[in-house]
């Protein structure tokens, strides 16, 4: 009689043993197949990548504009145009069919 136990050792042992004899040969055919890695960029990516460049060397904060901004608020030259504003606000949440 053969125990549940001794059915599962032979079961495993069979399949080791099978994995040893065809393990090595499976990893020289491998490793003469395989390639490096290569990545191909097409002409939009690059020339995304060339844009992207040119924005992130841009300041994040344009100074001169805060400067002058800051001057006039200073001088007390500065007047918001409120009709600018309110067009500007409706525009964004109008639908695009409504303006």
């Amino acid at each position: 009689m053969i125990t549940p136990s001794q059915g599962v050792k032979s079961v495993v042992k069979a399949y080791g043993d099978q994995n040893k004899i065809g393990k090595n040969d499976k990893i020289e055919k491998t490793a003469s197949k395989q390639q490096p890695d290569e990545v191909v960029l097409s002409s939009q990516a690059q020339e995304f990548g060339q844009y992207l460049q040119k924005i992130k060397a841009m300041p994040e904060v344009r100074e001169e504009v805060v400067k002058e901004l800051a001057d006039k608020i200073a001088a007390g030259n500065y007047r918001v145009d409120s009709q600018a504003v309110a067009e500007k606000i409706l525009g964004y949440s109008l639908p695009t069919n409504w303006r």
